[in-house]
């Protein structure tokens, strides 16, 4: 694990054409660089020092809190996939927010994204649940990774 090295924009946007998240270029490179927090970009290396996972520190100022961060495009390259490298990166990201005063930290991710759902369940993250419809989804996706579905658990905590 490392933070941000120059030169390592190329590498960010060669692993984010390996992952299935929407298309990157640099223009979405560049929107992202410019919410990154002070030593807020982390990488995961293999052993020829190749980026094989990313997670950035994204400030985002939102009328509840000026301290409001978002833990940022969690990435892992599909060969490097089931090494818990996305934990490691989000758990250094959400260090890093907490290091720097952040008093909410958020991330957003799709329903479908079960690996990503349970380890940030693992990390404490909890779901924001606003509607009876996001309910149901919440209850179909805890029950499909084996985790309690407790919303008025996680109302009390948010």
């Amino acid at each position: 694990m490392r933070t941000y090295r120059p030169g390592d924009e190329r590498a960010c946007l060669e692993l984010m054409s390996r992952v299935d998240f929407d298309p990157w270029d640099d223009a979405k490179l560049s929107y992202n660089l410019n919410r990154i927090i002070p030593d807020g970009w982390f990488f995961a290396t293999d052993t020829s020092d190749r980026v094989v996972a990313t997670a950035m520190c994204l400030h985002n100022y939102s009328d509840r809190t000026p301290f409001t961060g978002d833990v940022g495009w969690v990435a892992c390259h599909p060969d490097h996939r089931g090494r818990r490298l996305g934990l490691c990166l989000t758990a250094h990201v959400t260090r890093r927010f907490l290091d720097a005063g952040y008093t909410a930290i958020q991330l957003h991710t799709e329903y479908y994204r079960l690996p990503a759902i349970k380890t940030y369940l693992h990390l404490g993250y909890l779901p924001w649940i606003q509607s009876a419809d996001v309910s149901n989804l919440w209850e179909r996706v805890c029950g499909e990774l084996g985790w309690p579905f407790t919303p008025e658990a996680w109302a009390l905590q948010t």
